[in-house]
């Protein structure tokens, strides 16, 4: 390819059909009060994470894991997006404020291998509990998440390349804020729509790997002034 690039892919609500931490927490614990406390500024989400896993209200087992999962749809144009990916040698990296213990069992599930993931880290105990931690955390960056995706991004992607970013939700405000191509849905399409962030709306990551192909087709794939201007900060803070 005549240009570097590299794409980075939410996980939850995603490549996931439905928030897997979010249903997994309900089923299993409490959400409130510290959902709302996490909303409204009270405590951090690491702070809220470690609120959910201390709170579970049953044991979870990898059965039990592995049980819930099996009800969670994966989007049919994951594969697709990978396959685009891999057709044009672009790494990919998923990227998420969830946890291990469920992304990986979950792209196993699916028969997925060999995708980088960046993400929290959980383990189940002995006794049914589950202890969190945050290998990606970071206190640059005032996004409301425990996995600062903006610094896996930037730590991840060569200097001269090309960010792609696909996310759904408010913990990607962040790394599409940073940028070149951003798809979005739901709760992102909505920021970015109120922050004059340029991008293309998905319903199905099958729209992804078509729009994606047809820019990479075009060579199209042009670095965003504003985004570069952001990535630059934000190195030069951290």
């Amino acid at each position: 390819m005549l240009y570097q690039c590299h794409i980075f892919c939410d996980f939850d609500g995603t490549i996931s059909g439905h928030d897997i931490g979010w249903e997994m927490f309900q089923r299993f614990g409490e959400q409130e009060p510290w959902n709302a406390q996490m909303i409204a500024g009270i405590i951090s989400a690491s702070e809220y994470w470690q609120k959910m896993a201390q709170e579970l209200t049953q044991p979870i087992t990898q059965e039990l894991l592995d049980a819930f999962l099996q009800t969670i749809p994966i989007d049919s144009g994951f594969q697709p997006l990978l396959a685009v990916a891999s057709e044009h040698s672009i790494p990919f990296t998923i990227v998420s404020d969830g946890f291990d213990i469920y992304i990986h069992r979950f792209l196993e599930l699916h028969g997925i291998r060999g995708v980088d993931v960046f993400c929290n880290h959980a383990e189940l105990t002995a006794e049914g509990g589950m202890t969190v931690s945050f290998p990606h955390a970071t206190e640059g960056c005032d996004c409301l998440t425990a996995t600062c995706k903006r610094n896996v991004v930037l730590g991840l992607a060569h200097p001269d390349a090309r960010i792609i970013y696909v996310g759904d939700g408010i913990s990607d405000h962040c790394p599409a804020e940073h940028a070149d191509i951003v798809f979005a849905k739901g709760k992102l399409a909505a920021w970015c729509n109120a922050n004059r962030i340029p991008h293309y709306p998905f319903s199905r990551l099958e729209d992804v790997a078509q729009q994606l192909s047809k820019i990479l087709e075009r060579r199209r794939l042009r670095p965003r002034h504003q985004a570069v201007l952001q990535r630059k900060a934000a190195w030069e803070r951290e």
